[in-house]
């Protein structure tokens, strides 16, 4: 690990590693001006930044996201996926093949999405998967989510369980479409806690991963690989798959709009994420550490 340099016993910060939605962007998921440009001056400061998401971050998932061409790492699918901006693979780790055929026979009438780090793959024809994606539960934000993993999802649909078991899954991402089917999931996944992780962010889309895989996992994995000491880095983060990150770090820092699971464990709150709290707090800490840069 590099030396660390301190003023008045603090840690001088020289990564910044943020959530994307709810926490970094904006109300409308995307990243404006203000948030291009401050990490822009991070990049160009000498400050690393990076991306730590349950997003897949592939195709469509980084429009309206400007700063990625400042940003040096992202650690994506809730840490199953580390790569560098180059798109290079520093780290993965991948559910247990048996429990990913598994989990879809134990739950046919769900319509499960299998990520790897290049491809989104289906058991089911294009229009069940749309279908099953809010059919039960109609609701706006379950009908628009299923309408643009129609559109622009880029499945491949339709494959069985022999395929599946020569890919590596890094991640599983589903919505329930009833009460009792969430509670059935939540009870196998809690009862397979050896080969998997979980989280929830709307009661309904869960994102799955294997055993002890989540976003501080994933950065430890990178501040190994690049050297980098945790209490050089801040983390940003506002919901429950932020939770082990916001715990771990000693710079970790929940906005004001966080969810309240976030906000309880976070070092540190700032200003509404909508605000552009995050963007803020680090172009304040990088000038006020500059000061006393030789």
């Amino acid at each position: 690990m590099e030396r660390q340099a301190s003023i008045g016993g603090y840690q001088m910060i020289r990564m910044f590693i943020s959530d994307l939605d709810g926490t970094l962007l904006n109300k409308y998921h995307i990243a404006d001006k203000t948030i291009n440009q401050a990490i822009e001056e991070a990049d160009r400061r000498g400050y690393r930044f990076a991306v730590a998401t349950g997003r897949h971050m592939r195709n469509h998932q980084r429009f309206g996201l400007g700063f990625l061409k400042h940003t040096q790492y992202i650690i994506a699918m809730n840490g199953a996926l580390v790569i560098d901006n180059k798109g290079k693979i520093i780290d993965t780790s991948a559910i247990e093949p048996n429990k990913v055929i598994e989990i879809q026979d134990m739950f046919p009438e769900i319509s499960f999405e299998f990520l790897t780090a290049q491809h989104a793959y289906v058991k089911h024809n294009r229009f069940k998967h749309f279908l099953k994606g809010f059919k039960n539960t109609p609701t706006f934000k379950n009908f628009g989510r299923a309408l643009l993993n129609l559109l622009v999802g880029q499945f491949h649909y339709g494959v069985d369980d022999e395929f599946l078991k020569t890919k590596s899954i890094l991640k599983l991402e589903c919505i329930t479409n009833s009460a009792e089917e969430h509670e059935r999931l939540v009870e196998y996944l809690e009862a397979n806690q050896n080969y998997f992780s979980f989280a929830y962010n709307d009661e309904v889309h869960f994102e799955i991963t294997a055993q002890n895989v989540n976003k501080r996992q994933g950065i430890l994995a990178l501040l190994k690989k690049i050297n980098v000491h945790p209490d050089r880095v801040a983390v940003y983060g506002n919901d429950s798959n932020d939770v082990e990150m916001l715990e771990y770090f000693i710079h970790s820092y929940a906005p004001s709009s966080a969810k309240e699971i976030a906000k309880k464990v976070a070092k540190n709150q700032i200003g509404d994420a909508n605000d552009h709290a995050v963007v803020k707090h680090m172009l304040a800490t990088m000038k006020k550490q500059d000061l006393y840069k030789k």
